[in-house]
């Protein structure tokens, strides 16, 4: 045989052992394990932008974890998906008033830590509703129905001014379709968040803010990552590593300006400009908890106000025990370190 053809034969073995080496490293690498996530709007809006977050940047996947994000129409359905998704849905983040009213009848499932304890929304309405007794008589969106969070939202700010859900006319609206119901007239007013704030403006500059939900309820607690004693009991383990991968999610929020707003533009559909002047008022006021969040101070608090607003009873209303499982968030911080130093950290 030829020197050459040797060569050439050498270097083919040699390349044929590489290729053999590297699949058996590939074959060697541990499969990742699905999480299915069920948020509570479709699209998100910027608030539930963490899963995105760990998604895209990467966290999800150094804990071993292939993300599946399902979104719904409202945190009433986000939460049947976990009910009722027989251990294909993992994790649920409704707003807290469907999430307490459902424990409250005993469901089995708590709180294992949350993307939001503010509330990061306003109600919005037309210009001629100057004050919160101008509601009476109006059509105010839900998408959800009632019980769902904009519901529940809608009926604190009306607690204000003595009416009821019986005083207005609720229209089942879908999340998507709330600014141009707004810009239409075909609501006459709606709770909204941040950024759909800012999008209602540039539709329809007439349109204001009523209220602040931040201020109507400044002890409330608006959302959890929730899950079921089924899924607690079979796979702590991707519940353990999923929780850390959602607080260094909200961390990476704070850390990276940029690269968040990009995230939020490629998910939630708005403008870039709008996600940013949001991502500002959002970051600022520290809606993105980086510990613990669901300290008991904060849910005993919101759950005095889901009984004031009368989502649920004082006779059933649970306690912190009932519906929070502190365990995988304190590992978390174990494991990850708290953040301190800043009035915005929580």
């Amino acid at each position: 045989m030829a020197q050459t053809q040797v060569r050439h034969l050498i270097a083919a073995i040699a390349i044929a052992a590489l290729i053999a080496g590297l699949g058996g490293a590939a074959s060697a690498q541990p499969k990742l394990r699905v999480l299915s996530i069920a948020m509570p709007t479709t699209p998100p809006n910027l608030v539930h932008i963490p899963p995105w977050v760990a998604q895209d940047a990467g966290i999800f996947a150094k804990y071993g974890i292939e993300v599946k994000i399902f979104t719904f129409e409202g945190g009433v359905a986000a939460l049947r998906a976990l009910i009722g998704g027989h251990g294909e849905v993992q994790i649920a983040a409704p707003g807290v008033p469907p999430f307490i009213a459902a424990a409250a009848r005993g469901g089995d499932f708590k709180a294992i830590a949350t993307y939001a304890t503010k509330h990061p929304v306003a109600m919005v309405a037309q210009p001629e509703i100057k004050r919160c007794q101008d509601l009476r008589g109006k059509k105010i969106g839900t998408p959800g129905g009632a019980g769902g969070y904009a519901e529940t939202m809608a009926r604190a700010v009306m607690q204000r001014c003595g009416l009821t859900p019986r005083d207005v006319q609720y229209i089942n609206i879908a999340t998507g379709s709330r600014v141009p119901a707004l810009a239409t007239g075909q609501v006459d007013a709606f709770v909204i968040h941040v950024d759909q704030v800012f999008e209602a403006a540039k539709v329809k500059p007439a349109l204001h803010i009523l209220a602040y939900l931040s201020d109507v309820l400044p002890r409330g607690w608006y959302a959890a990552y929730v899950t079921s004693g089924d899924v607690m009991r079979g796979d702590p383990k991707l519940l353990q590593d999923a929780v850390a991968a959602l607080v260094e999610a909200n961390r990476f929020i704070y850390k990276n300006r940029d690269r968040t707003i990009q995230i939020g533009v490629k998910y939630t559909k708005f403008d870039r400009d709008i996600v940013a002047r949001t991502y500002d008022v959002l970051a600022a006021r520290g809606i993105w908890p980086v510990n613990e969040g669901l300290q008991k101070d904060v849910v005993e608090a919101g759950l005095d106000e889901e009984a004031r607003i009368g989502t649920i009873t004082p006779d059933i209303k649970p306690t912190y025990e009932q519906v929070v499982q502190l365990g995988f968030i304190t590992a978390a911080m174990t494991k990850l370190g708290r953040w301190t130093g800043d009035p915005r950290w929580q």
